[in-house]
């Protein structure tokens, strides 16, 4: 079948429409974002490019935080919709981070540090305090999960993991316990 030169400049017209618009960045997608970042995570002293390459496109931040004697949240949501959420939670000693992840948290964690104190993958991490090194009768566990929409990414996951954890030991959370 012989392609005359009207059509082949139509289809070469159309193919490079295609590529262009639909091969966004990850550059292009932040530059989209009509909301700042936010400076500080809920009442974590961590700074906005720790939680920023999670964060899509959108008009609006805000942030939520709940608490309570035995845990704690913060959702981010952007446009109405929570796109990232941070938990800690005290639980039972002698958990891992993979068991507490897969069997309490729901997450999917296909990642572990080396020295096996969090786990985690594109969308979630958990991480575990050990109080019960301290004499409590507890541990405490760390998860952050991106969801509806947030941007999955592995490699930031787990510099946050690490970050919110460090920041979380700054206030000696298990002196806390009874």
């Amino acid at each position: 079948m012989k392609i005359s030169g009207g059509y082949r400049v139509a289809i070469l017209f159309l193919a490079t429409l295609i590529s262009v618009t639909g091969c966004g960045t990850e550059k292009d997608e932040r530059e989209h974002r009509e909301y700042t970042v936010p400076e500080s995570l809920c009442s974590m002293d961590l700074d906005a490019e720790m939680i920023e390459p999670f964060l899509p496109p959108g008009k609006e931040v805000d942030q939520t935080e709940e608490t309570d004697r035995i845990d704690w949240f913060c959702r981010v949501s952007v446009d109405d919709k929570s796109v990232f959420m941070l938990t800690w939670e005290w639980w039972e000693p002698n958990w891992s981070a993979e068991r507490f992840a897969v069997r309490q948290a729901y997450a999917t964690p296909d990642r572990k540090s080396t020295d096996g104190t969090y786990v985690y993958s594109k969308e979630d991490a958990v991480v575990a305090v050990r109080c019960t090194e301290q004499g409590k009768d507890w541990d405490i566990f760390l998860t952050a999960r991106v969801r509806n929409g947030g941007i999955p990414n592995a490699d930031a996951m787990e510099k946050f993991i690490v970050a919110y954890r460090d920041d979380f030991l700054k206030s000696d959370p298990c002196a806390d316990m009874r």
